[in-house]
């Protein structure tokens, strides 16, 4: 870390590399409503209407997965690129957060 960043507290990301983890995600209420809002997703939303994901897990699942890992910030920014790679053409298969 050089001594700007330890000054300002920010870290930037290389390419390809994981955001740090987010041990206390459970204590944030907005990661509550994101979560809450995409579980609503997940059972409201009837299977016949939504696209078909090409990943396992699905996007949204992605999404919750990494908003336990990584926090709301880090969580929904992955989760949107994970949407964006999944439409479209391309390969299938696993992809976890």
């Amino acid at each position: 870390m050089t001594a700007n960043q330890a000054s300002t507290g920010k870290r930037h990301l290389r390419e390809g590399e994981a955001p740090p983890l987010a041990p206390y995600w459970f204590l944030n209420p907005i990661a509550w409503c994101v979560l809450l809002a995409v579980t609503f997703y997940q059972v409201a939303i009837p299977a016949r209407t939504k696209p078909q994901c090409r990943f396992i897990p699905s996007c949204s699942q992605y999404m919750e997965i990494a908003i336990h890992k990584y926090g709301v910030t880090a969580g929904v920014r992955l989760g949107w690129r994970r949407f964006r790679r999944c439409v479209g053409f391309g390969p299938t298969g696993e992809d976890w957060p």
